[in-house]
Parts: structure tokens; sequence; C-alpha cells
């Protein structure tokens, strides 16, 4: 399990990660860090350089275990050995190709800077060159470590343009290596010839869909700007004007679907023989034959397993059924918690290809991902994001890093929820979404996600929160030590979900590690959207309600030092001293509260960031009432007094 081989430090003791990813996905890497050292002199400059050179000759003579032990107890993970072979330039498990290129660090041109006085990043510049290949130019990042005098350790790893780079650059090298027949099937190769017919016509020919031997063209007149190279699930720019409209073309060139859309689904996306299109927020259906199935005006379409009706569909505040022979009823009486059980995919599933059992494919010789365009309800509940990609199986001997080989969701149900009046107006449902990468990405992420069902308002909701709120955040996963998701009304337009999360909250002492607790969130329902009320505290309850004894039970994972320098885990249903006075000075530095206290100062820096680090002598007059509360109940649980004290000072 990957929680046995995570690495685990305290504040000013930054989670050591891979980053390796085209966008912001992280990954701890394995093995043990050494503990911080409060007496070790700050790293020079000129060491520095000299142990990255030490780390090129590793690279250079191929010595793998001498390079492991630069990233701290020889890291045996896969993420590092998947930069390893990248630095190393070796072939992956089961590829039989001859790499053909030079990947060369110039370690004297890097640029060393500062983080604090014990780690410094240097950014490395990175050629590749190859005989039959132009040279192209990237660069690595590595956060370097002191751990002793004279001796450093790489702590991170950001190799997010690297490992692009390379992939690109080793799949431009396996071309010199084979012929277009062996790396493109027969329909990709007739495909691309094929699309060089509607460009007369069209802008862009973007997507080949195949199906039943026979291919469709994703079509676009204007300048597509469906994804953003920014966003990690490519959303489309729903909310501005689009430069492009899109259309689907058939195998015999006739137009099926006009290029009138702002997006168009995979073909059998939903039900066989149709597909689902979108136009300024509204959904509908065209069939293969290019008829409209169902009129592109509602605002969300349910597709259902049910024997009398394919789905419901939602314009405005009205509900319609969309038959079995497609026909669509009258305005209906429909509960959307009474379909929200029949949905096609309502609970967990697991994904390694796309469910229409087709193939679509980029109009591209070097982006090689199958694409899989989600019904635009799972989007719409952030159960899978707009765009999806797997390896393409029309495609050998390349990559594509942006690939899964697995995208799985868990659903929790979770109790209804009673209004003042005892109604249960609301059902909560809770996800776990975690999808694996193939390439140069990190192995995995998590998300989690919850759905609401408003029986008051007809309506469902969805918000999306992440698992990891330590330093660097997305580095961690979640152990599965802990399992705690609680969601309630305080009232009818405040909710409050509770969930387990990574934390990484260290003590004071820096002897241990907070490592996994409940994090609570507050939404609330407004313009008919699920929104957060967002807050850079960890323990968020501090800022919107008025503590009492339940705000500190639930299940803690801590780590702690063994003396030896490993983190052992130990669980526990109590929050520590050491925690409460962070959750006392908490309230302070999100005011921006200057600690007479050096430690305190340097852990909230590390929490939140240059630039918002503590400037304020005194924030005494903007604190809130909830705020002065808090800390004045925190005091007497700290200092076990029955009275609550007068002043309201941070804690020492």
């Amino acid at each position: 399990m990957l929680f046995q081989k995570m690495v685990y430090l305290g504040c000013m003791k930054t989670k050591p990660i891979l980053i390796i990813a085209v966008s912001v996905i992280v990954l701890a890497i394995g093995g043990y860090f050494l503990l911080r050292r409060k007496n070790v002199s700050s790293p020079k400059q000129n060491e520095i350089s000299q142990f990255l050179s030490n780390f090129k000759t590793q690279l250079a003579k191929g010595h793998r275990d001498s390079l492991l032990n630069y990233f701290g107890d020889k890291q045996k993970t896969e993420p590092i050995n998947r930069l390893l072979n990248a630095l190393l330039n070796k072939p992956e498990k089961g590829e039989y190709v001859d790499i053909v290129f030079n990947v060369d660090l110039d370690i004297a041109k890097g640029n060393i800077s500062f983080i604090n006085p014990e780690l410094a990043t240097a950014v490395i510049p990175v050629t590749f060159r190859g005989d039959r290949l132009e040279s192209k130019f990237s660069t690595i990042t590595f956060t370097i470590q002191k751990i002793a005098e004279h001796q450093y350790k790489i702590y991170q790893v950001d190799a997010r343009d690297f490992m692009t780079d390379y992939i690109s650059y080793k799949n431009n090298a396996v071309k010199l290596q084979y012929t277009d027949k062996e790396i493109y099937s027969p329909s990709t190769l007739k495909a691309f010839t094929d699309a060089s017919n509607l460009y007369a016509k069209y802008d862009s020919v973007i997507w080949f869909g195949h199906v039943k031997d026979q291919t469709y063209f994703y079509v676009v007149k204007g300048k597509w700007e469906l994804f953003d190279a920014l966003n990690d699930y490519f959303r489309p720019k729903k909310d501005t004007a689009k430069t492009y409209k899109m259309g689907l073309v058939g195998p015999d060139y006739k137009e099926v679907i006009p290029a009138e859309y702002d997006l168009v689904h995979n073909i059998n996306g939903i039900f066989p023989n149709l597909i689902e299109v979108e136009k300024e927020h509204k959904r509908g259906f065209y069939d293969i034959e290019g008829k409209i199935v169902v009129p592109v005006e509602y605002d969300q379409i349910f597709p259902l397993n049910d024997s009398e009706n394919l789905a419901a569909l939602k314009k405005g505040d009205d509900m319609f059924w969309l038959k079995n022979d497609y026909t669509i009823s009258e305005k209906a009486d429909i509960n959307v918690a009474d379909i929200f059980p029949k949905l096609k995919q309502p609970a967990s599933f697991t994904l390694t290809k796309s469910p229409t059992g087709d193939i679509t494919e980029f109009n591209s010789r070097d982006d090689h991902g199958s694409i899989y365009l989600p019904a635009s309800y799972l989007v719409d509940l952030d159960i899978l994001p707009q765009v999806v990609q797997f390896k393409n199986p029309l495609r050998n001997h390349v990559d594509f890093e942006e690939s899964s080989t697995q995208y799985m969701v868990k659903a929790q149900s979770l109790p209804a929820q009673s209004s003042g009046n005892g109604d249960n107006w609301l059902q909560s449902a809770f996800y776990s979404i975690r999808d694996y990468f193939i390439g140069g990405r990190a192995e995995f992420y998590t998300k989690q996600n919850l759905v609401l069902v408003d029986k008051k308002h007809n309506s469902i909701y969805s918000q999306r929160f992440d698992i990891d709120y330590s330093e660097i955040g997305e580095a961690e996963d979640l152990s599965g030590s802990c399992n705690e998701y609680t969601f309630r009304t305080l009232t009818d337009s405040l909710f409050e979900l509770k969930a387990t999360a990574v934390a990484g909250i260290p003590t004071y002492d820096d002897k241990s590690e907070l490592r996994e607790m409940p994090v609570y969130h507050y939404l609330t329902l407004k313009d008919g959207k699920l929104i957060e009320l967002r807050t850079s505290r960890l323990f968020a309850f501090t800022k919107h309600i008025k503590m009492d004894q339940s705000y500190l039970e639930g299940c803690y994972s801590y780590l702690v030092d063994d003396g030896a320098h490993h983190w052992n885990e130990k669980l526990s249903d109590k929050l520590t001293p050491d925690i409460l006075r962070y959750m006392k000075n908490e309230i302070y530095a999100d005011y921006k509260y200057k600690f007479k206290d050096k430690r305190w100062n340097e852990i909230f820096y590390a929490r939140y960031g240059e630039g918002k680090e503590g400037q304020n002598i005194s924030v005494q007059d903007s604190l809130t009432e909830i705020d002065k509360y808090n800390i004045q109940w925190i005091d007497q649980k700290l200092k076990a007094m029955p009275v609550i004290q007068p002043k309201v000072l941070a804690a020492k």
C-alpha cells in the first residue's frame, strides 16, 4: 500500500515529492528522510552545485543504486524509477526500442535560490539531442535539503516540463525506428487521408470516431479553443465567448451534425446510435442519421435505468420524460430524489477505457490518446471530468502522457437531512475519485465529491474537494486508517461536511505531525449552485461555528518520530494539546498576526505561503465574536479551567 512507502515530515519539512505531470499533479516519493536538523548551517551555493555535478556524474555512469542514494534511503517507488529511466534515457519496462538521443543536464547554468535556512531550489537546463532530430530544450527543478554539514539530499523534484518534453522527444525518436504502418492502425492512416478532403469546408478536423468499422469526423468551424492547456481536466471555456463551432461528419463526408455546437459527445456515449450535443449550456440528442431526437433546449439530461423511460429532462423548473420510443412527455411531476437512484451511473464504477466500446482519437500524429467525453450529467455532478483520455489501442510503440489506465469512483450514501420542520429535504452522496495515469504522470490522484439532492427545490448540486491540505497539497493519499464522512444541515442555507483528509500539521517541537484528521467544509446554496465558504484555516469550524466538544472528537492519525528518524503512525480519537495550540494560533494567523515566538511564525509562514506571512502586531480589532469565543473556549481546554478567561491572547 502506498501509505507504507510515503515520506512524512512536518512543517518546515515540506513533503518531499516528485512532480512529473503536465498538470499540477504531485506524488509523495517513498522512503524516509532525516528529520530537520535545527543546528545545521544554511546550504551553500557551491556545495549544492557540486552535489548536483556528482549526481550528473552518476547519471553518466548509469549507476542507479548510487543515484537512489541522492534521494534518501534508496528510493524505490515507481515515480522515482520513472524519472531515473528518463534521466538515464533507458526504455521503460516492456519497451523494445533503442533510444537514440541524449539527455544532458547543464549543471553549470543552473539557477540556485534559497527557500529557507535548510532548503534551496536548483532550476537546471536540460537538452535533448538526437542525430536525426532537432535539439529540444527543457528544465527540471530540484529542491535540495541540507541534512548535515556538507551533506545534501534531493528533497523534491518538479519534472513537469521535463517529463512532458522527454515523452514528446522520445515519441519523435521512436518514429524514426518504425514505419507509419507499425505505429498507426490502417483505420487511423485512412482517417488522416480522408480528413484532408474536409478542409475545404471546415477549419479543423479534430477527432476521429471509429464506430463499427466506419469513421466519423469531428469538425470545427472557427478557431479551435476547447482545451485550456493550463487546466488539468481540459474543461471547455463554458462561460466565455466561443471562437468555434463543432459538428460531426459521417464516413460518406456528409454532415451528420451541423457545425453549430459547443460540444459533440461520443457516438453511443449514453444510448445506442445517439449523440449528445451541447450549445450555450443547453443539451439535446442527434441520432446517427443526423435527425434531432431531443431538441437542444434542456438544462440537464438524466439517463435512467428504467423500464418505461430512457431519461428525465430538466428545463428551468420543469421536468419531462424521454420515452423509450424517443418521444417526449408533457410536463411531468418528477422528483429528482426519486430518479437519482435510477441514474445510469449513480454508484461506484471503474473505467479502464471508454464505456462506449468505440474509439475516438485525435487527428494528430503526436497526440496519441483515446478520448472519452462523458455524459453531461456526470460532468455536472463532478463525478467525471469533461474529457477522460485512455490508452489508444489503435497506436503502437508511442505513449501519451495524459492517458489514464484506470478511473475509479466509489460512492457512499449519507443520511437524509431534515429542515427545521422535520422534513427530510436533503439527500447526500459522497464520492471518492481516483485516477491512475501512464507515461510521465504521477501514479494517481484522489479527489472527493459531495452530491446533494434537494427535494425542496427539486435540484441536484455538487461540490468537489481535495484530500490533501498539507503545505504542498495533492502530494499524499489517504492511508485508510481513518474514514469519516458526515454531512449535516446547520440552517436551511448553511451545511457542514466533515471528511477525512491529509492535514500535515506539525507540532511545536517538530517531533510529530497530525497527518490525517476530519476536515470541515461549510457550504451554502447561492444562485442555484452549491458554494463552499472558503477559508485558509484547516480548522474551518473556528471561523463559522461556536465550538463544542464534538469538534475535538474524531479519528486522528499522528506520525511520531521513533528517535531514529523514522515516522510511525499512531491513531487517536483526540487532539493533543499541541494541536489545540495550533488551532488557536491559526485564528490569529488568518489575520496575518506576527507572532512573538519565531517558531509559530515559521509554522504559519510555511502554511500560508510567501506574501501571506504575519505582518500585524495586533489583530484584536479583526477578530469576530465567533473567533473570540473559540479562542477563549480553546484556552479553557488548554488550561483545564472551568471559567472562560477574559483575555484573548495568542498561545505561547
